[in-house]
């Protein structure tokens, strides 16, 4: 069992919410399982992960945390790391890939260090060596969370006097793209 489901029922639930039975989201899970057992049963638990590739559809998927209930915090760290820490306390746990067990474990090691080629690594073979593995290639260490622990409550809302949009009050007069922050163009057609 991982997250409470059957094998089967886990990569059901990958394939439903990803597309594909995607090797991150994997072993997302299970690092998501161990740190669930770690912090133990009954806890409200916020969860920081320091990467944005798989690891926060992992979360998501098998936490009542999402970005969009703030209860998940996303850093764009590029390592495939997790924290779950109760949100009252602040205190829980870390949970890591620790490269140096993934070398027990071939394929798992050439795939998470990016030394093969998708073509030449089946997800498939990925995917056997990560349940062969399972939790050996995770370390993890007790935290107590001193950054990115608040959650962001919306503010006012107010009609930008410049685009005439719905925005936050928080951006100030007008909002972020009026103020030349925008993250597009108008098509010239």
């Amino acid at each position: 069992m991982i997250c409470g489901k059957t094998i089967d029922e886990f990569l059901s639930e990958i394939m439903r919410f990803h597309g594909f039975k995607a090797p991150g989201i994997v072993l997302g899970g299970i690092m998501v399982d161990y740190c669930q057992e770690l912090i133990g049963a009954g806890v409200e638990a916020d969860a920081i992960v320091e990467s944005i590739h798989c690891l926060p559809d992992a979360v998501q998927l098998f936490t009542p945390c999402t970005v969009g209930n703030g209860w998940l915090k996303v850093l764009d760290w590029d390592k495939y790391a997790l924290s779950l820490y109760n949100r009252k306390t602040v205190l829980g746990f870390r949970i890591w890939v620790d490269t140096e067990k993934t070398k027990s474990y071939p394929d798992l090691y050439n795939w998470y260090m990016r030394l093969v080629p998708k073509k030449e690594l089946s997800s498939e073979r990925v995917i056997n060596a990560i349940f062969t593995a399972e939790r050996n290639v995770l370390s993890y260490q007790a935290i107590q969370i001193t950054q990115h622990s608040d959650r962001h409550k919306k503010g006012e809302t107010g009609i930008c006097s410049s685009c005439g949009e719905a925005y936050s009050l928080k951006q100030g007069t007008s909002c972020l793209s009026c103020q030349g922050h925008c993250y597009y163009i108008k098509n010239p057609n």
